[in-house]
């Protein structure tokens, strides 16, 4: 049962509004073209692409009505996610299960992420790392 996952009913090349918290200016980070990977229950659960070039707002007033139109590029079965999918495993960086919010934060600006990746490589290496990884999970949708 995928209940409590946000956003598991959107498979592959599907869009979706992917939602903020009262939290405009980061919902505006992300570029569009920009690639985020969205983490919950301590998985990896989707890879997305940003569509739009700005947030865009709900009619209602709220938590959460601040959102960005993304695309689905990769994503796991919510109802059985595998163990690959655990995202210090896809990350390789234990620090990675600190970050929590549902900010958007750019990896290569992180201090954890540095210490962790700059020796191997960096920002580069990892992406060529977590493109192995999701697509070496038998089970995306």
């Amino acid at each position: 049962m995928s209940s409590g996952w946000a956003y598991s009913e959107f498979e592959v090349s599907k869009l979706f509004k992917l939602a903020w918290k009262d939290d405009e200016a980061n919902a505006n980070r992300p570029e569009r073209d920009d690639l985020i990977l969205l983490r919950q229950h301590g998985y990896v659960t989707h890879l997305v692409k940003v569509l739009n070039r700005q947030a865009e707002f709900e009619d209602w007033q709220g938590n959460y009505n601040i959102y960005r139109i993304v695309e689905v590029l990769w994503v796991i079965d919510c109802s059985k996610p595998p163990h690959a999918a655990k995202a210090d495993v896809i990350f390789d960086f234990p620090e990675v299960l600190d970050f929590m919010g549902g900010n958007a934060m750019k990896l290569e600006e992180l201090p954890t992420f540095k210490r962790s990746w700059e020796s191997r490589g960096g920002l580069n290496a990892f992406q060529d790392h977590v493109k192995s990884r999701l697509l070496g999970i038998s089970n995306p949708i």
